[in-house]
């Protein structure tokens, strides 16, 4: 059995904590003793507006059963909002320790149709609205030694969805931003991840739409339990947590991980190559015998220069390369060993 997993002494900031999922973050990082900033602008689902009461209403029924919780409605979209939640948290509670980069908004349309402003704004209010707060977090956490943030992407980000373009790209981003603050963030006690998670949620009826009323579609939304997706934000958030650079799904009582991977390749064997060598070796472009997992740009760089140093033959690699727990880069200041990855001793460079 796991040891208890408590947040006595921490302080989160959950963004989007007004209504939905966000709220059920709030909630269970509450109940288990974290003091929470529930940050929250109260706008519609399509963005539009500004209502204090899903925050503070909220933050009233966390410290109506005994928790600590603060209510902030500042526009995170904003560099000056989401600034204003981290200092919130730190002038109420004297830190912070975890942000939750839950906040959003949705517009669905065919490509063709999507208007500029929309997707500019699905980007504001999903992407830059993490930003804005896990900047001025991350650096009070480099400071502390200690922190974990979490960022809220989606499988539409991932996979893709039909109708959205806007929300796809945003949530895409978000694996980008995580991808480089756990990087940086490792040798300064930072873990950081990402979940993509699904719940019946006004969000998830919006992007239904009439279709979300037949009784299969029901049935399924019946399924999307948000008290089966917070428990897994409170693990990530935890001091308890192994975990880093890792994305995890969570829905319908099921937790797993996404490995992205890359194939070996085909290797030029002269300096120049045309498109019809592309078309001819695009067998062995694609095929996965052999996939490697990167933790990073430098993995992959590493393999194709250790390979140009060497044989071109195409065989396949039989060195891991860069220990799967270490990562060591060369720029801008980060030219030393980082135990990036935790203690995950099942993340291997290539499958076998």
């Amino acid at each position: 059995m796991a040891d208890h997993i408590a947040f006595a002494n921490r302080v989160a900031i959950v963004t989007g904590g007004g209504r939905g999922l966000g709220a059920a973050y709030a909630k269970e990082l509450a109940d288990r003793g974290a003091a929470v900033v529930v940050h929250d602008l109260g706008s519609t689902v399509a963005g539009h507006g500004s209502d204090p009461h899903p925050a503070e209403s909220v933050a009233a029924q966390i410290r109506a059963t005994g928790g600590r919780a603060l209510a902030c409605t500042t526009d995170a979209s904003a560099p000056d909002g989401g600034e204003a939640a981290v200092k919130s948290a730190i002038a109420e509670f004297g830190r912070i320790d975890i942000v939750v980069a839950n906040a959003g908004i949705i517009h669905s349309d065919p490509l063709p149709d999507w208007p500029t402003e929309r997707f500019e704004a699905l980007l504001r209010h999903h992407l830059l609205a993490a930003f804005h707060v896990a900047r001025p977090a991350f650096r009070y956490m480099k400071c502390a030694g200690y922190g974990r943030l979490v960022f809220v992407s989606s499988a539409a980000g991932m996979f893709g969805q039909p109708g959205l373009a806007g929300y796809a790209t945003a949530k895409a981003g978000m694996l980008g931003l995580m991808n480089v603050a756990a990087i940086e963030g490792a040798e300064y006690g930072i873990r950081v991840n990402a979940i993509m998670p699904m719940g019946h949620t006004r969000m998830a009826a919006a992007v239904l739409g009439p279709a979300g009323q037949t009784p299969e579609a029901l049935a399924f939304l019946d399924t999307l339990r948000l008290d089966q997706v917070a428990p897994v934000v409170a693990y990530l958030a935890s001091e308890q947590c192994t975990l880093t650079h890792t994305v995890l799904s969570a829905f319908s009582g099921r937790i797993a991980a996404l490995r992205v991977g890359m194939t070996t390749g085909w290797f030029s064997p002269g300096e120049s190559f045309t498109a019809e060598d592309v078309a001819a070796h695009l067998p062995e472009v694609i095929d996965p015998e052999g996939m490697f997992l990167p933790d990073s740009i430098h993995d992959e760089m590493g393999y194709v220069t250790s390979r140009l140093a060497g044989p071109r033959e195409p065989d396949k690699p039989t060195a891991r390369g860069v220990d799967s727990a270490r990562l060591v880069t060369q720029q801008d200041g980060y030219g030393k060993d980082r135990d990036h990855r935790g203690s995950q001793d099942d993340r291997n460079h290539r499958r076998e």
